[in-house]
């Protein structure tokens, strides 16, 4: 049974506000230092995002939701990367506030845009049983699709 198109409404805005939680947080803490390495923020942060992207898409196995998931993440790290009132710059114009821009949109594309290869296996088997019908009722031998 399909899912009613209000309980998926719901669920792409709680997702979407779940990535604007994540891109919020990254975001602030994308360029902090553990044990004195300077990138460590940017590690964690990476492996925040795509943890949360992965997750989405594996469990959910909806692309929408996943696209959802990290458009919230790019909004909450858009929202806060331009200066603020009091001229503060949480992303700085360097060479960390660049690689971490480019990597969480990096990462929502490749995660939306990754191929279901489980619909593709369904798709070809349902291809093979309908070319095997087919040829069943004609009485030709199945042509091989490979």
């Amino acid at each position: 049974m399909r899912d009613s198109w209000l309980g998926r409404a719901l669920s792409w805005v709680a997702l979407f506000v779940v990535g604007v939680i994540f891109g919020l947080a990254t975001t602030v803490t994308h360029a902090s230092g553990l044990w004195g390495m300077t990138w460590m923020g940017l590690v964690l942060g990476v492996i925040a995002c795509g943890g949360m992207l992965l997750a989405v898409r594996l469990l959910l196995h909806d692309r929408w939701a996943a696209l959802l998931t990290g458009l919230g993440m790019l909004a909450g790290m858009v929202v806060i990367s331009g200066r603020g009132p009091g001229g503060s710059v949480i992303v700085p114009n360097d060479v960390l506030g660049i690689i971490w821009t480019c990597t969480v949109a990096g990462m929502v594309l490749l995660v939306a845009a990754w191929p279901d290869f489980g619909r593709i296996r369904r798709l070809q088997q349902e291809q093979a049983a309908r070319a095997l019908r087919e040829s069943a009722v004609t009485g030709e031998s199945p042509a091989d699709g490979s």
